[in-house]
């Protein structure tokens, strides 16, 4: 299992970053920058680092034309945009099984009384490491709401530079294009996902479709509220700046509403710690001066 274990690794990650570095190297070459820590090697690097998960995205799409793979679009929410995913993810789930197997199984065969059977510690290895598989999809889980955290912080932006754009006289696709390449250099994730819209855009796709698509990809309620604010202002009519303006507005009250509520919060998950570790010691300093003096006087 180590043997297989190291040939997938090393067949599924480490040789397509080999691989991915010389095609790397061999472009830099063909452009003529020798040197791959220069200030133009970098920026190359960079655009290419960027376009892989647009790449990544697009031939997902096409695969998943036909029969759509909820799998592949929530590691692609959760920031993992590789071909090798799925495998990955399918290979931790399995060694997740076979760790909490042998590690409950050498727990258990030394816990339980050599009177009882080995086929209780074998089955009770059996069901915890059964139990070991949804630890995968946790872990993804809580990548996926990191990544719509980094989303979340960078939305804001993105409305304040659409909402400049427009009072600009632009239009929206070209303020999509615009805010999409700003947001490149100082939230990479969103740029990326603007990136894609763009590129559908130019494509042929409705404004409509594209921001709904948006929305699946990010996976906020923030970016479906903007694409439904988009299709009411293009059906009504009304004045987009003003709806992004006040749309903007709104946005930041519910940010603030939302750190209110954490901060509320905080009390009452600070309780848990206070009764484990402070409580118990106060106590001890409280009591232990009377349990001394009625220990000489009635012992």
């Amino acid at each position: 299992m180590a043997a297989a274990a190291i040939f997938l690794l090393a067949a599924l990650i480490i040789l397509p970053v080999i691989q991915t570095r010389r095609m790397v190297s061999r472009a830099l070459l063909s452009e003529g920058i020798t040197n791959r820590r220069s200030l133009g090697a970098q920026q190359e690097l960079n655009r290419i680092s960027a376009q892989r998960p647009v790449d990544a995205y697009f031939r997902a799409l096409e695969k998943e034309r036909g029969e759509p793979n909820a799998l592949e679009a929530k590691l692609f929410r959760a920031g993992f945009h590789q071909s090798s995913a799925p495998a990955v993810y399918t290979i931790c789930r399995l060694g997740s099984v076979c760790v909490g197997f042998l590690a409950s199984y050498a727990l258990l065969s030394n816990l339980l009384p050599p009177q009882l059977p080995s086929f209780l510690a074998f089955a009770g290895s059996a069901l915890l490491g059964l139990g070991c598989i949804v630890i995968p999809g946790i872990m993804l889980d809580r990548f996926e709401n990191a990544q719509k955290q980094v989303y979340r912080r960078g939305f804001p932006d993105f409305m304040d530079m659409m909402i400049t754009c427009a009072d600009a006289g632009m239009s929206l696709e070209a303020a999509v294009e615009r805010v999409g390449t700003e947001l490149a250099g100082t939230h990479k994730w969103l740029g990326i996902q603007l990136s894609i819209m763009n590129l559908q855009l130019r494509a042929g796709k409705p404004l409509r479709e594209a921001l709904r698509e948006l929305a699946d990809r990010v996976g906020l309620e923030e970016a479906r509220s903007l694409a439904v604010l988009f299709r009411q202002s293009e059906e009504l009519g009304t004045s987009l700046t003003e709806a992004l303006r006040v749309y903007s507005d709104e946005m930041r009250s519910q940010r603030i509403l939302r750190a209110e509520e954490q901060a509320n919060a905080l009390p009452v998950k600070i309780m848990i710690p206070l009764g484990l570790c402070i409580f118990p010691v106060v106590m001890m300093v409280v009591m232990l001066p009377v349990i001394i003096r009625m220990k000489g006087i009635f012992f």
